[in-house]
């Protein structure tokens, strides 16, 4: 909540998009057409580094990766930050060597992809900056950022509007330096340490080889066994390397472990697996090929195992995925405009009665508390205790000020977190052992009693 309104925590780069398909009355369009998309960019990208087979083998395995398309399937940003940076390495990578022209739009979308996830970018851009060095083509950097300008003042340009700086990303904006790389407390007042960096690297991968392909062996073997056997050689291969190594990289020094659909943050790495496993496929083939003779055929067997790879992910694994995906997230499913639309509802006023706790922490919001200090204090101080801290300060007028002094001093008496009140309808309600809540905040239990949603953050759909 800003001077500006309510505004997302998120770059640009996504609403931008969204925005397009609300006014084309489609936003649940926009990422299906970019994973479509997304399908052709990696057949170019790989066919600038390879050749026309791997490009098609690259572009059949994304377009059958699960996690690609029930990613393509949602509204989230890593779909858009694929394909910026899948087009910036096109106008890079594609025969033959870029001009001015290509360079300006690699630089370009390499913006837009920082503008959507600026971690991402940096991981985009890294094998992109190994080529300019190797390439020794000093000026080709000049004009990529000549590209990316545009961009950058646009992203400036909204910063400055709603988090009044041109450098102060809404994620900061939102909890604070919290938020930021390295390791120290999290914006959920937990530490973020070395072993917890590996904690989450190692997580990621395991569900990489789970979620990426669906497929009855781990999605990254055929790629280890190349990376081992193959001994890559060529300079293409090490834009794969670099890629994909960029990525974890990267996030070991990011506090939090995201998971959707898959590992969220690794999403980046989906087109550089494809590309690299088409790769190490072609290479096996043609060395079976030759190792072949008239009673062994390695080169059918190869065939052979990774169509039965194939077609036992599609259709034993794919479809209890699907199943998973269809019957859970449901409060994310729930849209009860369009339930009015159908009976004929053109206009209402339409009551949303939250939580306890939801309404505590947005009331603290509305008296000047900022945000990452509530979510900590939310997590660690008893759910009564924080709601007379609100009261109070309505009462007193809403300062700001005196409300977050307040709510630090009262975290800093809590030596450890109270436990949460698990049998409640409400599982984030804490209290401490023995309490007898007063009678202001029996009656706000008695509320949750009476019923409430999740379903809060469906308000700004009210003009509809």
């Amino acid at each position: 909540l800003t001077e500006a309104g309510w505004v997302s925590q998120y770059p640009p780069g996504q609403t931008v998009l969204l925005a397009a398909g609300l006014l084309a009355g489609a936003a649940w369009l926009v990422n299906p057409l970019l994973g479509g998309v997304s399908v052709v960019l990696v057949f170019l990208f790989a066919r600038g580094l390879y050749d026309s087979r791997t490009g098609l083998a690259a572009g059949f395995l994304y377009s059958v990766s699960a996690w690609a398309l029930f990613m393509s399937a949602s509204y989230m940003n890593h779909v858009a930050t694929v394909v910026y940076a899948l087009a910036a390495w096109t106008a890079v990578w594609a025969a033959p060597a870029p001009g001015r022209r290509r360079l300006l739009l690699a630089g370009f979308f390499l913006a837009a992809c920082a503008a959507t996830r600026p971690l991402d970018a940096v991981a985009a851009a890294l094998p992109v900056g190994v080529w300019l060095l190797g390439a020794r083509r000093p000026g080709a950097a000049g004009w990529m950022a000549l590209g990316a300008f545009p961009v950058g003042l646009a992203w400036a340009w909204v910063n400055t509007t709603l988090h009044g700086n041109p450098f102060t990303l809404g994620y900061t904006a939102l909890y604070g330096p919290e938020h930021g790389l390295g390791f120290h407390t999290d914006p959920w007042g937990l530490p973020f340490t070395p072993v917890t960096a590996l904690s989450n690297m190692a997580a990621a991968v395991r569900r990489l080889h789970i979620y990426a392909y669906e497929w009855p062996i781990p999605a990254l073997l055929p790629l280890a066994l190349w990376g081992v056997i193959g001994r890559p050689q060529m300079r293409s291969d090490l834009v794969i390397g670099l890629g994909f190594l960029a990525v974890p990289l990267l996030y070991f020094f990011y506090w939090h472990s995201g998971f959707y659909l898959g590992p969220r943050l690794y999403f980046l790495t989906a087109p550089l697996v494809a590309v690299g496993t088409a790769r190490a496929w072609w290479w096996a083939w043609d060395r079976s090929r030759a190792a072949s003779r008239a009673m062994v055929r390695w080169d059918v067997a190869l065939a052979a195992g990774s169509a039965a790879v194939l077609v036992w992910g599609w259709i034993g694994l794919f479809p209890k995925r699907w199943d998973v995906y269809q019957e859970g997230l449901r409060s994310l499913k729930h849209h009860p405009e369009r339930e009015l639309q159908r009976a004929g509802v053109r206009q209402a006023l339409v009551v949303v009665p939250e939580s306890w706790a939801s309404r505590t922490i947005v009331r603290l919001w509305g008296v000047g508390v900022p945000p990452g200090l509530v979510e900590r204090a939310f997590r660690r101080l008893d759910t009564c205790d924080l709601y007379q801290l609100t009261v109070k300060a309505e009462a007193d007028g809403r300062d700001g000020t005196a409300a977050t002094v307040r709510v630090e001093a009262a975290m800093t008496e809590v030596t450890e977190p109270v436990a949460r009140l698990s049998t409640w309808p409400d599982p984030w309600v804490r209290f401490r052992p023995g309490y007898t809540p007063p009678p202001e905040c029996q009656a706000e239990l008695g509320r949750d009693l009476v019923g409430f949603t999740p379903f809060g953050h469906l308000a700004w759909r009210n003009p509809l």
